[in-house]
């Protein structure tokens, strides 16, 4: 009995996926056309939703105002309150007496006066540079972040 049941089952799901698969609409109309001319003698309008266009221009506009590509910084200092940004000012200009050769950024994020430094396009690369200072600068915070490319890194346009 159990047997026949799931045989009877099994034939079931084998038509209901069979018939699944074959309820494609077939195409019509414009769609037909284009297909059996392959789309040579004439033309096609495409017809777009006025909001896809709209968040199209949007995404563009953000796309302008971001610099950099995605990477990794260091912030050595983030403060708030009376005196940060001269303290923010002192913090970056040391930092830049010790390494020279290390950029560093200093940002204004409501209600914190921040430092970050480095410009890592790896992880591991941060992580160097965070034991590297992690000495000088205690309170040390690994973020992402868009970071500015180095000469070295870019690459040439024509190739």
């Amino acid at each position: 009995m159990i047997r026949h049941l799931l045989l009877i089952g099994s034939l079931f799901i084998y038509v209901t996926h069979l018939q699944a698969q074959s309820s494609r609409p077939a195409p019509s109309g414009d769609m037909l056309k284009v297909l059996q001319n392959g789309g040579t003698g004439g033309h096609v309008q495409i017809e777009v939703d006025s909001l896809l266009v709209a968040n199209y221009y949007k995404l563009l506009e953000q796309n302008r105002e971001v610099t950099g590509v995605p990477g990794y910084r260091i912030r050595i200092f983030s403060e708030s309150g009376i005196g940060a940004k001269e303290r923010q000012q002192r913090v970056r200009a040391r930092f830049l007496s010790l390494y020279p050769d290390i950029d560093a950024y200093h940002r204004y994020d409501e209600p914190y006066f921040k430092v970050y430094v480095g410009d890592c396009r790896t992880k591991s690369e941060a992580i160097k540079l965070y034991d590297r200072i992690r000495h000088d600068f205690p309170n040390l915070i690994l973020v992402e972040d868009n970071i500015n490319l180095k000469d070295k890194d870019k690459q040439p346009a024509d190739r």
